[in-house]
């Protein structure tokens, strides 16, 4: 779908790509979060957008044995009838879902710190059985304090950051990447220790601290140390850092009414999913799909729709 075509403020067609029309007054907009060209396509033709919250950080690896002992202690790598213990998850990781840790932030406020199984450009492993236990930590932004500007400043906040990720990565689409360790020191590194990250096509070695915006950086640098309160051993200098992850939701809402579900100001249209603003995963997206699927059944119940 290249366009759609709207009329008195009702939808009435799509355009797709071979420049086919499709009739509709219908039109479930199901998008993915990094849909950019739909996102500024949908805001060209007048669709109410608004910015909204996300998060950047970076991926962290730590050897997927340190996660089991943090997780089962002593019965790690027991067996049992139902085929094992599962390999254990970061911060109770979900293959949906994001666990949260508040700790301080700039302003004298707070952040949220996030670690979770999504992954910039679906890097994750969803297995749990391989070497390395891959999660993530990233750290809530608004538009009203990090990105201010027209609904489409936070999509252009991702593209800088991930701008930088390619220069500081080398040019060659290796992911820029660091050891805790040196982190928390504030030096680059230059050799992998006892972690090899699994991101393929690589990770290039260097200093994350221009990575991010610098408040992003001083928190990070805060949160390990909590997290390993909990986890022991989660700022372990050798686990990897890999930047950057900045694709953990939609930068955008594409706003619609509570009631119907149909967008504020294009009637017919249903906005659904993480793309769309108002889900933050594979199961919260499908909910939220089958109560637009509802709202759509209703509203094409009376004689006049098609």
């Amino acid at each position: 779908m290249d366009d759609i075509e709207i009329s008195d403020g009702q939808v009435s067609g799509v355009v797709l790509a071979s420049g086919e029309r499709i009739a509709t007054n219908h039109l479930v907009l199901a998008v993915g979060h990094s849909a950019r060209d739909t996102f500024e396509m949908i805001h060209k033709r007048g669709i109410f957008i608004e910015a909204k919250p996300f998060s950047i950080g970076f991926r962290i690896e730590h050897p997927q044995s340190l996660i089991d002992s943090a997780r089962y202690g002593k019965n790690a790598g027991n067996r049992c009838s139902c085929g094992g213990l599962q390999a254990g998850a970061s911060r109770r990781q979900r293959p949906v879902g994001i666990q949260l840790l508040h700790v301080p932030g700039r302003h004298g406020g707070r952040r949220d710190f996030r670690t979770g199984t999504r992954g910039h450009q679906r890097m994750s492993q969803y297995s749990r059985n391989e070497r390395n236990a891959n999660a993530g930590i990233v750290v809530g932004i608004t538009p009203e304090q990090d990105y201010p500007g027209d609904p489409l400043a936070g999509m252009e906040f991702q593209r800088r950051w991930e701008s930088r990720a390619f220069e500081l990565g080398g040019g060659t689409y290796q992911a820029p990447g660091q050891l805790v360790g040196d982190f928390l020191a504030g030096k680059p590194s230059t050799e992998f220790g006892s972690v090899q990250p699994s991101y393929t096509p690589g990770v290039h070695l260097c200093d994350l601290s221009t990575a991010l915006p610098e408040y992003a950086i001083t928190a990070i640098r805060e949160a390990l140390p909590a997290f390993a309160k909990q986890i022991k051993g989660f700022d372990l200098a050798d686990a990897v850092l890999t930047g950057v992850e900045t694709r953990t939701s939609s930068p955008i809402r594409i706003k619609r009414n509570k009631d119907d579900y149909q967008s504020i100001n294009t009637k017919g249209l249903y906005p659904t999913g993480e793309g769309a603003g108002y889900a933050g995963g594979i199961l919260s997206a499908a909910v939220d799909g089958i109560e637009v699927a509802e709202a759509v059944a209703l509203s094409m119940a009376g004689p006049r729709n098609t």
